[in-house]
């Protein structure tokens, strides 16, 4: 098995990855009080399909077109899904990327010792095979991408968030 390539994206403040959690149904209120903040967080995770000598970008992804540009210069990018879910430690929240393809995050520990959520990504293909695995340490409100070159040449950018 091959790894996901991990990349930081630095976007501070969630200003981006709020407006993609946005296209989906907010979470109820209840959602944020059912657990102490320091025992859960609310993990988003988007597939975005990235297209070599493509200056295409979905409008979904707009607000952060320039830093993905900088991360894949001259590639166009398509959202795939976005998924977002208030998890409690060894709880998962899953992306559809088409294909077969699923993206599996699961929260590993809310808050480390050096204030960072530790995540870990698997790529699935039919929901059970393992394709690839990263283990992801991030601050809080602050996105990280793994990416993974797909056999057709586009890329498969794998966009992980928790608050």
């Amino acid at each position: 098995m091959t790894g996901l390539s991990p990349r930081f994206l630095r976007i501070r403040g969630w200003s981006a990855v709020w407006i993609l959690a946005g296209l989906l149904a907010g979470a109820p209120s209840a959602a944020y009080s059912q657990y102490p903040p320091k025992s859960a967080r609310q993990v988003t995770v988007f597939g975005i399909l990235a297209t070599p000598n493509s200056n295409m970008v979905d409008p979904k992804l707009e607000s952060i077109a320039p830093q993905l540009r900088k991360l894949l210069p001259n590639h166009g990018f398509k959202l795939l899904d976005v998924q977002s879910k208030r998890l409690r430690t060894g709880q998962s929240v899953e992306c559809d990327l088409g294909g077969g393809l699923t993206a599996n995050t699961v929260l590993v520990r809310p808050l480390d010792e050096n204030g960072k959520v530790q995540l870990r990504c698997e790529l699935l293909q039919d929901t059970i095979t393992p394709v690839a695995a990263a283990a992801v340490a991030t601050p809080p409100n602050q996105l990280f991408f793994c990416d993974k070159q797909l056999n057709d040449g586009t890329r498969l950018l794998i966009g992980i968030g928790a608050r």
